[in-house]
């Protein structure tokens, strides 16, 4: 997801290009990540303003089942880029003191791909889930109550409450 923005450059502060966004990076689990949107870029005094919404399909294991599932996210992208040299006179250019994002490169080319890798790593739920009612796995023999019923006797009691059950099993006779 490389796009030369060298002529946006060369034009005056407000100009704008409308890019087309699909391609893939490699997730946070290993799996690939789509996009797929538009991203505009906002010609500013020192380089360029990306602006725009992009659609993510991005791999993840969920929380209570384990199971892989492709989690859909929309990412809002807000960056700004800086050139590394200036277009005009191919001299290097300095950096603003606080900026730690994604320089354009010498050959004046923008490289989203680390940016969007970076929004869809932040954009994911910190418990995912692979649908809202996920049953999870049994605690005692592991089965998947999403796909089966478990065999287990009963749960386990806690220890805790065991006079309170005894109690319980005394009124039953």
């Amino acid at each position: 997801m490389q796009y030369n923005v060298a002529q946006l450059l060369k034009e005056a502060t407000g100009a704008t290009r409308s890019v087309i966004v699909e391609g893939g990076t490699i997730g946070p689990d290993g799996g690939a990540v789509t996009y797929q949107g538009r991203v505009e870029f906002l010609r500013t005094h020192q380089g360029l303003l990306a602006r725009g919404c992009v659609a993510a399909l991005v791999p993840l294991t969920c929380s209570r089942c384990l199971n892989e599932f492709e989690f859909p996210a929309s990412l809002d992208l807000e960056e700004e880029f800086f050139p590394v040299v200036d277009v005009n006179t191919g001299r290097k250019v300095a950096f603003p003191v606080d900026y730690e994002g994604t320089p354009i490169d010498a050959n004046h080319v923008l490289d989203l791909t680390e940016i969007l890798r970076q929004y869809s790593i932040a954009g994911q739920p910190i418990k995912p889930l692979c649908r809202r009612n996920c049953s999870g796995l049994c605690q005692e023999c592991g089965a998947d109550l999403n796909q089966e019923e478990c065999q287990c006797s009963m749960a386990p009691m806690d220890p805790r409450w065991a006079s309170l059950a005894a109690l319980l099993n005394k009124s039953d006779s």
